[in-house]
C-alpha cells in the first residue's frame, strides 16, 4: 500500500541565509553559493533576500514523486 506523507512542519515560510546555514549544518559560504547558483529558491522582501522554505519543500516533494523512501 502506498502511503502519502505530509511535509514536516516549518518554523517559518522563509529563512535568512544565516539561519538556514545553522538549521542545515552547512557553512554560510556554501549556502550563499547555492543561492547565487539558483539551487535554493529565494524571495525578496523589501531589501532582503530570504530562502523560500515552502518552495524548497515543494521541490523536494516533486523530485521525490511525493513519496518518501523508508529504510
Amino acid at each position: 500500500m502506498s502511503e502519502q506523507l505530509d511535509p514536516p512542519p516549518v518554523k517559518a515560510p522563509v529563512s535568512t541565509q544565516e539561519q538556514y546555514a545553522i538549521d542545515t549544518g552547512l557553512t554560510l559560504p556554501t549556502v550563499r553559493g547555492q543561492v547565487e547558483r539558483g539551487h535554493l529558491p529565494t524571495i525578496k522582501i523589501g531589501r532582503y533576500r530570504f530562502i523560500n522554505i515552502i518552495k524548497l519543500a515543494q521541490r523536494c516533494l516533486e523530485d521525490d514523486g511525493g513519496k518518501a523512501k523508508q529504510r
